[in-house]
């Protein structure tokens, strides 16, 4: 009986049609239980998506530094001795920046000694130590593109222009700079002059808005201790090693780099106290 019950199972798992002949199946109360099969899903654990990092937002400069300690922005007017003079195309005369000194200011007996500070984020271009007429001196170069809009809508620089054949009568020979300077971006310079020693900073290092570059001083061609401050704008990535008045005693590399900062009209100059009366 247990043979014929299990041939049965058997068959009603694996066919529909093994019942042998003379067996009856009952049509009724047959309660039997199958087994039943169960698909488990199997899950695989899918990579992370990796998402793009945001592209950091550009640090934009929008404070202007008084270059002087002590002196607000607001005070400088007050201890301007000499006032900038456009000078005319293809001379080398005018005044190209403006002068700040003073005796007996608040605390002080005079401007003599007075840290110099950097009046932009920027980078250290050029030093120059002891050459006429600038003396001690330092250009810092700060890119326009790190410059806010709005700052640089008050700047309001001047647009490229023509560069200019100086004077025939400058004793200097035309030649290269010895740098690459860009044809597509635009940089402000600032030139710092007459300091009292050697800046203690060299080209390539950064400085920031108010950190310290020098000290009022009196070298060069100077009368009495000033900070004879110049603002220009030219194609990026200037880097002078020296320049100097063309004389007998500066070299050929000095006064042809003289004369295309102060004449050519490669580095357009523009007046200072634009920059230092823009309200932040």
């Amino acid at each position: 009986m247990k043979k014929r019950i299990y041939f049965l199972i058997t068959c009603i798992l694996f066919s529909s049609g093994c019942v042998p002949e003379g067996l009856e199946l009952p049509t009724s109360n047959l309660d039997l239980e199958l087994p039943t099969f169960t698909i488990q899903p199997i899950f695989t654990s899918e990579p992370a998506d990796t998402s793009v990092p945001p592209i950091e937002t550009p640090y934009l400069q929008t404070q202007i530094c008084s270059p002087l300690m002590g002196e607000s922005l607001s005070e400088l007017p007050e201890i301007i001795t000499q006032l900038f003079t456009m000078p005319r195309a293809s001379q080398d005369d005018g005044h190209h920046g403006v002068d700040f000194a003073f005796y007996r200011r608040k605390e002080l007996l005079s401007i003599d000694d007075l840290p110099i500070l950097s009046v932009m984020d920027g980078i250290v271009v050029t030093v120059i130590n002891d050459k006429y007429p600038y003396g001690n001196a330092v250009i810092i170069e700060t890119h326009l593109d790190s410059i806010s809009p709005i700052l640089l809508e008050q700047l309001n620089l001047p647009s490229t222009q023509p560069t200019v054949v100086p004077d025939p009568k400058f004793n200097w020979t035309p030649g290269e700079l010895p740098f690459r300077l860009s044809k597509t971006k635009r940089s402000l310079y600032i030139y710092y002059a007459h300091l009292k020693y050697p800046t203690g900073i060299n080209v390539g290092d950064k400085v920031s808005c108010g950190q310290q570059i020098g000290q009022v001083g009196n070298t060069g061609d100077s009368s009495n201790p000033h900070l004879h401050f110049e603002t220009r704008v030219g194609p990026s990535g200037a880097r002078f090693n020296s320049m100097a008045y063309y004389t007998a005693q500066s070299t050929q590399s000095e006064r042809y780099n003289y004369i295309v900062w102060r004449v050519s009209n490669l580095f357009q100059l523009f007046d200072p106290m634009v920059l230092l009366s823009i309200k932040g």
